[in-house]
């Protein structure tokens, strides 16, 4: 076996942020093995042009034919839906890909690294699945009707537990994934994460303060220390060019502003320029609706100077 294999899925809708989400995992953990599964066909072409055959990009077809459910979910529930129930069909084909990885680690691709993540794996050790707890700060544990752990960032080691918990987890889905918070604490491909420290042996909750660092936990947590990686979540660009987040609660944390927010946006910006003029799109946007919900941050790039970061000039 080989060690651990990250793995992740987006469209062509999602290409700036997953570009970057990329490139940044590659300049901090150089020697990763990324296994990616484009949603699209212009997004397949887009990530070979980016990285050639440095990072594995195929399309969905494999999965349908590995998984014939799969294709059932596309017409029959929401594009959001669809898309959150193959996410650990993801990750069970990267666990089967050959030379087969030691461990496989699914990660967001609204995430960006700031960090080697080698402590994270140092403190899964040998843990048969590893959970992100979303660790929710005071004021927003309402959120947990949402799940106690975080689906952006899982492990499983390959062995029997953590196969096991994959492929029931892959069934799981297939047999319900939808929007709504259900009273049994079912929501998306998240809810089932509830149950899996009871339900399985060898679970690990990974108490690192910078792994999933995102909006919903950032309170009271220093940054003297830069995160692993972040979570953008819940942040979207407007028409305008303008970058909004809902979150109120970071209005007061200025430092996120200046040392996570602006150098992730200005990556994200550089990348939607480059997919703009090779590919005409702009890669910025997401399957999920926009909310509508009020601005707490809000960052405009649309005339600042690119300074601090090129595309060209990164991992490729």
């Amino acid at each position: 076996m080989t060690p651990h294999l990250y793995c992740t899925y987006f469209d062509s809708a999602y290409l700036a942020r997953g570009i970057a989400m990329l490139r940044s995992l590659r300049r901090h953990d150089p020697q990763a093995r990324i296994f990616v599964v484009a949603l699209d066909d212009l997004c397949r072409r887009a990530l070979l042009a980016r990285f050639g055959p440095r990072i594995r990009v195929i399309g969905t077809a494999p999965l349908h034919a590995a998984v014939a459910e799969l294709r059932e979910t596309q017409t029959a529930r929401s594009p959001w839906a669809y898309y959150a129930t193959q996410k650990p069909v993801v990750a069970q084909f990267a666990m089967e890909i050959h030379p087969r990885p030691q461990a496989v680690v699914y990660i967001d691709a609204d995430t960006w690294f700031f960090s080697n993540p080698a402590p994270v794996f140092e403190e899964i050790a040998d843990a048969s699945v590893a959970l992100s707890p979303h660790a929710f700060s005071p004021g927003l544990e309402h959120l947990e009707t949402f799940g106690r752990f975080n689906a952006g960032f899982i492990y499983w080691r390959n062995d029997d537990i953590g196969r096991r918990c994959l492929s029931e987890w892959r069934d799981d889905c297939l047999a319900w994934c939808a929007e709504e918070p259900q009273p049994d604490g079912r929501f998306m491909n998240q809810g089932y994460l509830n149950r899996w420290p009871e339900r399985y042996s060898g679970i690990h909750v990974i108490q690192h303060p910078g792994v999933n660092l995102a909006p919903w936990n950032a309170d009271g947590r220093p940054l003297e220390r830069l995160p692993v990686f972040f979570h953008f979540h819940g942040l979207e660009r407007q028409p305008d060019g303008r970058w909004q987040s809902y979150f109120p609660h970071l209005q007061t944390r200025s430092a996120f502003a200046s040392e996570i927010y602006l150098p992730y946006l200005a990556a994200v910006e550089a990348e939607r320029r480059t997919l703009l003029a090779d590919f005409g799109v702009e890669g910025t946007g997401e399957v999920r609706p926009s909310r509508n919900l009020p601005a707490a941050l809000e960052f405009d790039l649309t005339h600042a100077p690119d300074a601090t970061y090129s595309a060209e000039s990164q991992p490729q």
